[in-house]
C-alpha cells in the first residue's frame, strides 16, 4: 500500500466529498488494507498541511483495526468488539493523554461510529446492521516501544501507529501548528484500499 501518493489520498478525499483542512490543520487519512486478518500494522495514515503556502506531508505504517485480543475478548458491557467505520470525522480528536500514558489524538471532540463484531473468531466484520455511533476513546496513539509488527493487546480499536518516535513527532507538529494557529480539534478520516485499485 506504500505505492500510494498524496496526490492519490488527495484524489480519493475529493471523490468522498471529505473536508480538506485550511491553512496550518492537518488533513489525517487512515488507509484500511484490504486484508480482512487482524493483528498487524498492514495499513497507513497519510497527514499532510499547508503553512505559509508550503505543504508538508508524511505517511505512517498505522493499524486502523483491533488485534486479536480484543476480537477474541470484547470489552465487557458491549456487544462486540469495535471497529471503526470508514468516513470523515469532524473534530473527533483533541490533544491529550491516552490512558494517562502516551501523548496522543484523544476522542473528545466528537462521536465516531463502529461496527460492532461479536463472534470472537479473528477475522474483522464489517456488518451494517451493527453500526452504533458515540464516544468509545477511541484515539490516535502507539503501539509497543518495541519493534514488532503484532498488534494485539496495543488496539481494542483505536488507530494505532506502528513506531512510536514518528508518533510522538507527529504530536510535536500537531501541538506547534495547534498554538500557532489556535486550533484544539483534529479531523481524522478512513478509506479501504479498495477505493484505491
Amino acid at each position: 500500500m506504500h505505492d500510494i501518493g498524496l496526490s492519490d489520498v488527495k484524489a480519493i478525499m475529493a471523490a468522498k466529498g471529505y473536508q480538506i483542512m485550511p491553512e496550518g490543520q492537518p488533513n489525517i487519512l487512515g488507509i484500511r488494507s484490504a486484508n480482512r486478518q487482524s493483528n498487524s500494522y498492514d495499513d497507513i495514515c497519510w497527514v499532510w498541511w499547508t503553512e505559509n503556502g508550503v505543504e508538508t506531508a508524511h505517511n505512517y505504517t498505522i493499524t486502523t483495526n483491533p488485534g486479536f485480543y480484543y476480537l477474541q475478548n470484547p470489552i465487557a458491557g458491549t456487544t462486540g468488539t469495535a471497529i471503526l467505520v470508514p468516513g470523515q470525522y469532524l473534530g473527533c480528536w483533541e490533544l491529550g493523554m491516552h490512558r494517562g500514558k502516551q501523548f496522543a489524538l484523544v476522542q473528545r471532540g466528537g462521536p465516531m461510529s463502529v461496527y460492532r463484531d461479536a463472534n470472537r473468531d479473528t477475522v474483522l466484520d464489517y456488518n451494517p446492521k451493527t453500526i452504533v455511533s458515540g464516544f468509545w476513546g477511541l484515539d490516535g496513539h502507539y503501539g509497543s516501544l518495541e519493534d514488532t509488527d503484532i498488534v494485539d493487546k496495543f488496539s481494542a480499536a483505536c488507530q494505532v501507529w506502528r513506531y512510536h518516535e514518528a508518533h510522538q513527532a507527529m504530536m510535536q507538529e500537531f501541538k506547534r501548528l495547534s498554538g500557532v494557529y489556535g486550533f484544539d480539534k483534529f479531523t481524522y478520516s478512513l478509506t479501504m484500499q479498495e477505493y484505491f485499485i
